[in-house]
């Protein structure tokens, strides 16, 4: 797999979690995506209110961007801290690794 720029490319398995998101329907993405916010919330409830003005709204060219849960959820990790990651990639682990 190809890793970018992008700031979860510095962690291979997070991005590979991001880019099996991408390619999923959108009923399993939403699916997906509200464990990983729940995973959030758990860990930090305020961590994508206390970063949103930071989150650019001029970006439009990733599959995240179009959608507002998943730009919003994506974008707030950005801000987490490597406690909070390591869940979000234990998780990735469990559910698309077995």
């Amino acid at each position: 797999m190809k890793y970018g720029n992008r700031w979860y490319d510095k962690n291979p398995e997070l991005s590979e979690l991001f880019e099996q998101i991408k390619e999923c329907n959108k009923r399993r993405r939403d699916e997906i995506l509200l464990d990983v916010k729940n995973i959030i919330v758990e860990s930090d409830p305020e961590l994508i209110d206390r970063h949103v003005m930071e989150f650019s709204l001029d970006l439009k060219r990733r599959w995240y961007d179009k959608d507002p849960i998943s730009w919003m959820i994506i974008n707030g990790l950005k801000y987490a801290d490597d406690k909070l990651i390591e869940q979000i990639v234990e998780y990735y682990r469990q559910r698309f690794k077995q």
